[in-house]
């Protein structure tokens, strides 16, 4: 199997990251949370050598990681992908707080997930993890055999998701970062949706959140 690669972009005000995943000689590849320049992401998936975009995965529907997945999916044709019980937030203008990031706006994804639901996508094996707390329908994309995680914003170096917001619940957040995450191998790395990323070990021992 070819290697995983993985290129962070980070993207709007929120200092927002948009991950590129594919494989090494791939003629596809994955984008994960396109924050909120579509063009921008569009632009960088050509010059690394792509043409086609297999799927546009959001872990969340906060206004800065998905406030470019619209033009993403005009300029590509790529579909939209979200977790079920986010289709509310997305829809809503007020609850994904785009207007917080400039233009109000609401919409559908092409296709919706379901808890522990593994799909391929530009020849990398995804398992989808519920992981409410942030908001109720947000989830983490895990290629297992890479060891690797994408854990929008429910969990960061050092730190966890705020639960602030609408939907967001304390009680939520830590049973999903205990039950799904930290049970996970310690060397699966962890990319979040804000600052560098980490491993489940590192952040067993050192996150003063989880203590």
């Amino acid at each position: 199997m070819a290697d995983l690669k993985v290129k962070r972009r980070v993207l709007s005000a929120c200092q927002t990251n948009c991950y590129y995943v594919y494989r090494e000689g791939a003629d596809e590849i994955v984008i994960i949370d396109p924050g909120d320049h579509g063009e921008v992401v569009y632009d960088d998936v050509k010059s690394l050598g792509f043409d086609k975009i297999a799927g546009i995965l959001l872990t969340h529907g906060h206004g800065d990681h998905t406030g470019g997945a619209l033009k993403l999916k005009e300029l590509s044709g790529a579909k939209i992908y979200a977790y079920e019980d986010e289709a509310e937030i997305l829809k809503d203008p007020e609850k994904n707080l785009s207007g917080w990031f400039g233009t109000a706006y609401g919409f559908e994804a092409d296709e919706y997930f379901h808890d522990k639901q593994i799909f391929t996508m530009a020849g990398v094996n995804f398992e989808v993890l519920h992981t409410p707390g942030h908001t109720k329908g947000g989830c983490c994309f895990y290629a297992a055999e890479d060891k690797t995680l994408f854990c929008g914003d429910t969990i960061f170096n050092g730190s966890v998701g705020r639960t602030d917001f609408y939907s967001g619940s304390m009680r939520q957040l830590g049973d999903s970062i205990r039950e799904k995450i930290m049970t996970l191998p310690d060397d699966v790395k962890l990319y979040s949706g804000h600052g560098d990323a980490t491993t489940v070990g590192y952040e067993k021992k050192y996150n003063p959140c989880l203590g």
